[in-house]
């Protein structure tokens, strides 16, 4: 359910594989590849923080997606840091 969330609402920016390659990532520079190993493995709790309140360039999402499905993504970009 996780991957479905994310591919809905997190794919255009971050890239199917958390690249930070999607569609749109060329307008907002500074899109993370979250599937580098250059980058810090984030807790899940951090991503849901992320995803509800946003960051830098990130605007929030929480009227977007509701709590559980924030869960979810945050599940799935874990495993996506960890190359799962």
């Amino acid at each position: 359910e996780g991957k479905v969330l994310y591919e809905r609402n997190c794919q255009h920016c971050h890239g199917a594989t958390g690249a930070g390659d999607g569609k749109v990532a060329s307008r907002y520079k500074g899109v993370p590849n979250y599937s580098s190993d250059a980058v810090k493995v984030l807790s899940q709790g951090h991503i849901f923080h992320v995803i509800t309140f946003g960051i830098r360039r990130m605007w929030p999402h929480k009227s977007q997606v509701n709590p559980e499905e924030r869960w979810k993504i945050a599940h799935y970009v874990h495993k996506l840091q960890q190359g799962q």
